[in-house]
């Protein structure tokens, strides 16, 4: 069974694996965590002997949580420290962390989380605890059988406060979750989507306050437009409006994926019978994208930057635009910009609509699994919660309200933005598992400038819905085989 789910993978993935492993339930009776509450969580203890808790971190881009080996003067890193710390010391464990983010070669198009772990698998090695592993990555691992579904583990309780229950919802497929993310990582937060604006030009250029447009439901698509084309500049006065310049936005390439997002649309979801389903072409889609595409092709007040310059920063800091669509993990760069800024959540199709949507970038992104074969899955139940309820009480403070707050954004009203943003994280299964895949030609769409989406949306269906019967059907089989 497990070999014809690997079997089954490498039709989208074009990599020949195949292997088995056998699930290796605990032996060791440990404290069931799952069952605590919070004030008894945080006084739980287990003497584990020594146990090295081996934790692999791969993605294309890899999220450092815990390999801090002495405090810092810095205060994430030094939570992030102290929270290790304490785990160790309460459970008798050394927390090893390994990181990958080694990308994929030409002949192999799997990434380093998806190879190692079902190398691992497919040996029956129980290498690795627990890993955060890439989106794109840990998908297919989903489906091949290879990782633990987290919600049977006795000592995990996903439904607590520390574990996203966005994500588990929406990664849950057929009451089963192999993969999810929550207080435990920092990697979730920082791979957001968000709008940072200038407040020195918001206030030169005499615009209206944009934190009480997001309060009073009005910050909308058509006004986030509007207020765009309110600002060029040829700085320059070359008569030639490029990176020299002053731009109304700057715009990331992978905003157009967040947008659709902020429309409340979604690539896929999962329909009543459990199963992905194809969602992404509708009337609110299209019109999201073609006001989007609007203000893109606008090449006097907006600035698409990913094929000119790798990173906007410098033109940002250097007051070189009002908006910038972007991620969260850049705002701290800008700890030594002159001109304070703000953050704002990704602007609602209309006003009727009733939340702000934030999405996941999914290329950024990274989960938390369990690999399938493990030695004491009880413990590494144990160790996980404790890291997710430490990850809350000690390094979400450090990250948000320090960190974010205190040096970064420098105001209490992108705290309540940070609340709404957090609030809605958009964590797509259309993008994660690459239907399409429809987040890349979204892509290709913003940077040709083309304004219809519905060539492409069709020449791209039949993979879609291969892949979603592939998928579809392999995740039937794995779930048949915890069942079991």
């Amino acid at each position: 069974m497990k070999k014809n789910l690997i079997i089954l993978f490498a039709v989208l993935l074009a990599a020949a694996l195949v292997g088995c492993g056998e699930k290796t339930p605990s032996a060791t009776e440990t404290e069931d965590l799952s069952a605590a509450t919070e004030s008894e969580l945080e006084v739980a203890s287990a003497d584990y002997g020594g146990h090295t808790f081996n934790f692999l971190s791969a993605g294309y881009v890899t999220y450092n949580d815990f390999d801090f080996e002495e405090e810092s003067s810095m205060p994430l890193p030094n939570a992030q420290y102290k929270r290790r710390r304490k785990v160790e010391s309460d459970f008798g464990v050394t927390i090893k962390e390994t990181l990958d983010n080694s990308y994929p070669t030409a002949s192999v198009t799997a990434g380093p989380g998806y190879m190692s772990l079902i190398t691992a698998y497919s040996a029956g090695d129980a290498e690795y605890d627990a890993a955060l592993i890439a989106g794109y990555d840990v998908s297919g691992l989903a489906y091949v059988g290879a990782l633990y579904d987290m919600a049977s583990i006795d000592t995990l309780d996903l439904t607590n406060s520390w574990w996203d229950q966005n994500a588990n919802a929406s990664l849950t497929l057929k009451g089963v979750t192999f993969f999810t993310t929550g207080d435990i990582t920092c990697s979730d937060n920082d791979a957001v989507n968000i709008v940072v604006f200038n407040k020195a030009l918001q206030e030169q250029y005499g615009l209206e306050n944009f934190y009480t447009a997001v309060e009073n439901g009005t910050w909308t698509l058509d006004k986030f437009g509007t207020l765009s084309r309110q600002i060029s500049e040829d700085l320059n006065q070359d008569s030639q409006m490029n990176k020299n310049d002053r731009f109304g936005l700057i715009c990331w390439d992978d905003s157009i994926c967040a947008i659709v997002s902020a429309a409340g649309q979604r690539c896929c979801i999962i329909n009543d019978s459990g199963e992905m389903e194809l969602t992404l072409y509708n009337e609110s889609t299209l019109s999201a994208l073609e006001n989007y595409m609007q203000l893109v092709n606008d090449k006097t007040h907006t600035f698409v930057y990913k094929r000119v310059m790798s990173d906007a920063t410098s033109i940002w800091m250097n007051n070189q635009g009002l908006f910038w669509t972007t991620r969260i993990d850049v705002v701290p760069k800008f700890r030594n910009m002159d001109s304070d800024f703000g953050i704002l959540p990704y602007p609602k199709l209309t006003e009727t609509q009733t939340e702000y949507y934030s999405c996941l970038a999914p290329w950024n992104s990274q989960f938390i699994c369990v690999p399938a074969v493990q030695e004491d899955v009880d413990r590494t139940g144990v160790l996980l919660e404790a890291l997710g309820y430490y990850g809350q009480q000690i390094v979400l403070p450090a990250y948000y309200d320090v960190n974010l707050i205190g040096q970064s954004s420098r105001d209490e009203e992108s705290e309540a933005m940070l609340d709404i943003i957090f609030g809605n994280v958009v964590y797509d299964i259309g993008y994660i598992y690459r239907i399409g895949p429809y987040n890349k030609e979204l892509i290709y769409m913003l940077r040709a400038g083309d304004t219809s989406f519905a060539s492409r949306y069709d020449s791209l269906l039949g993979m879609a819905e291969t892949s979603l019967k592939t998928i579809n059907t392999a995740y039937s089989m794995a779930v048949a085989d915890w069942q079991k």
